[in-house]
């Protein structure tokens, strides 16, 4: 039997990590299943993709009908958590850096298209979907093309979780939280984890490996990158909207306030990358989106949560948009009288996005 390692490591990390009570590898689909979408609803799904992702014939090549789109599918490893979320993991391991015949980008695109189509298809439950592609080594103009699928996948799909796990996250994320939680874990067929317990038994280690200098920041690790600044992004979320909420409570009207909880809004037009959640929600409907804190737990006004998903590899970016947006608001009412107190804060995200 072949033994993919990389597929060991996602299913321990799904069930370790990921809190996932069931893992499957290899998971394919079987014919005899009853679907949730109509054969007709799937095929006008296909169609959609072909015309949005595929105009020049080079991602779906000659698959033309979603049967056969369906049929080619096999996932790597799936898994279901405590809340029922469903996480599917693509994995790639190439030594050499990863590579594709045909192009990495589009072959990636297609394996994750094909996925949210069996999901579409056999997943019943409205609750969240989480799609991964992991690789521990991506060369800069890979990533490049990758970061590209995966933002208009986002755009396209925004109901859907994407995550793009490569590089320094990959190594972090994956593997390094995988290895901190396998040392009590007894499960003999786990054997990513009982080949780390056989390397610590004899006195080796798991290096991080080496990467090139020009690979572009990796994504999706919640934890903040070490700055020259000592001011978190976090606590530069918090400052903004004391002061918009609070100290100058008139600078936003009702709508604005409305705006800034709906999360189509603040992905698309304030193009912040927030786990497609708004950057408010009112306190009505609490901190919990399937069962897991996404607000904190601070209310602002008396009135809303601010959202507390502000993921590592988005900071500079996010730092960005929020400045975007303090500006865009300084020119629709320059006369304000509290309008000058927004200076502070825009110094310090200018200050923010330049260090990172």
């Amino acid at each position: 039997m072949k033994i993919e390692i990389g597929e060991s490591l996602c299913y321990s990390y799904l069930r370790h990590v990921k809190g996932c009570w069931l893992v499957q590898t290899n998971w394919k689909a079987s014919e005899h299943w009853t679907k949730c979408k109509t054969d007709g609803e799937l095929e006008a799904m296909f169609m959609e993709m072909r015309q949005r992702f595929d105009l020049g014939g080079n991602v779906f090549k000659q698959t033309a009908t979603v049967g056969q789109f369906m049929q080619q599918g096999e996932i790597d490893v799936m898994g279901i958590d405590q809340h029922g979320g469903v996480h599917v993991m693509d994995v790639a391991f190439h030594e050499a850096g990863l590579n594709y015949g045909g192009g990495v980008a589009n072959r990636v695109l297609k394996k994750l298209l094909r996925a949210l189509v069996l999901l579409s298809a056999y997943h019943p439950q409205q609750s969240p979907l989480h799609i991964y592609f992991v690789s521990p080594k991506v060369h800069r103009s890979v990533q490049s093309a990758l970061e590209n699928v995966y933002s208009a996948l986002r755009e396209q799909y925004p109901d859907t979780n994407w995550h793009l796990i490569t590089n320094e996250n990959f190594h972090d994320q994956v593997l390094q939280q995988t290895l901190a939680k396998g040392d009590s874990v007894a499960d003999t067929t786990e054997l990513f984890v009982r080949a780390a317990k056989l390397l610590n038994t004899s006195g080796a280690t798991l290096a991080q490996p080496a990467i090139e200098q020009n690979v572009r920041p990796p994504t999706e690790i919640p934890i903040s990158p070490p700055r020259t600044s000592s001011i978190s992004l976090q606590d530069l979320v918090r400052g903004v909207m004391r002061t918009l909420l609070e100290e100058c409570p008139n600078l936003l009207d009702e709508s604005d306030l409305q705006k800034l909880t709906d999360n189509r809004y603040c992905s698309r037009q304030l193009a912040l990358k927030i786990g497609n959640h708004g950057l408010l929600r009112e306190q009505q409907y609490g901190r919990e989106t399937n069962g897991r804190p996404r607000y904190w737990r601070d209310l602002y006004a008396g009135r809303f949560y601010v959202c507390s998903q502000w993921w590592k590899a988005d900071h500079v970016h996010n730092a960005n948009s929020l400045l975007m947006f303090l500006d865009s608001l300084s020119r629709a009412k320059p006369n304000h009288p509290d309008i000058s107190k927004l200076g502070v804060h825009e110094a310090r995200l200018r200050e923010f996005v330049a260090g990172g």
